[in-house]
């Protein structure tokens, strides 16, 4: 693949499956555009010099975007890094598809080169005809593009995309929880009752402190344990269950990607240390005198 002008492909035939989804899309009033068409993706930004710098540069991989949107022109796509163009929807992470070497106006977002750093912002040539890079955040100030300086226009901004966005596991966590509440489902335990079960539980095994992790998830799942992590330590340590070892928010937020799952799927987790073992059998006790 090269950053050349791409060659003109004849439009995909659409499979008929995918023929019946863009119709059922496309009655909902939206406009379905197959992506088929690779564009040089650059993960920490544009490289800088002119757009030949680009067409020669190795990207991090290719994103497929919609042949409509690319034409027979050299486009790039890069990640974005700080806020100055906050204001004008672009943020941290969002990704710009650019145009390389387009004829810019005022108002157009475009990527600059500036003494071999780029940077993303409005362009703008006042009555003088001197350039200004303006950005679109009151934080930071306005470029003065002037003949000392080592700049040019890389390209134009033609769109740009944000990340998919998430939910954290905290707030999906409260708003299922005050669900359970409303039914009846979360159960309050008395402290003497929640350290038998703890004591229990952990089945007189030799703990570290970050074991406390193999039940945070299903208490804060069954009963009224809370979910922040620093809130969540202060309520196991005012147990005081004797012979446990003490818990800290930091603990709790250790938890690796094992223990985010759902318990069944901890054992098929590989390599099985002993660590994991010993927290799958203390998650699995606690579960089952939790849900009897």
């Amino acid at each position: 693949m090269t950053f050349q002008r791409l060659p003109q492909v004849p439009p995909m035939e659409l499979p008929e499956e995918l023929k019946e989804t863009f119709a059922l899309l496309e009655a909902q009033g939206l406009n379905p555009r197959l992506c088929d068409t690779p564009v040089p993706y650059f993960d920490a930004g544009i490289p800088c010099g002119s757009p030949r710098d680009v067409y020669e540069a190795t990207p991090d991989g290719y994103i497929l975007v919609p042949r409509s949107l690319v034409g027979n022109d050299a486009t790039v796509i890069a990640r974005v890094t700080g806020d100055s163009m906050r204001d004008a929807g672009i943020e941290e992470d969002d990704q710009i598809h650019v145009l390389l070497d387009a004829p810019v106006h005022d108002g157009d977002v475009v990527v600059a080169c500036i003494d071999g750093e780029c940077t993303v912002k409005a362009y703008y040539k006042d009555r003088d005809g001197t350039v200004w890079l303006v950005p679109r955040n009151k934080d930071y100030h306005p470029i003065r593009i002037t003949e000392d300086m080592n700049a040019h226009i890389v390209g134009k901004v033609i769109s740009h995309r944000k990340p998919a966005p998430r939910a954290s596991f905290s707030e999906m966590q409260s708003i299922v929880n005050a669900e359970l509440a409303k039914r009846g489902e979360i159960k309050t335990y008395a402290d003497e009752e929640m350290r038998g079960m703890l004591r229990e539980a952990f089945g007189g095994e030799m703990l570290v402190a970050t074991d406390w992790i193999a039940v945070y998830r299903l208490l804060v799942g069954r009963c009224d344990a809370p979910i922040s992590h620093t809130s969540f330590a202060r309520w196991v340590n005012a147990l005081k269950p004797d012979g446990f070892p003490p818990c800290t928010r930091d603990h709790i937020r250790r938890a690796d990607d094992i223990y985010s799952r759902p318990l069944y799927e901890w054992e098929l987790c590989e390599p099985q240390t002993e660590a994991l073992v010993r927290r799958t059998g203390i998650a699995k006790r606690l579960r089952k005198l939790l849900y009897e």
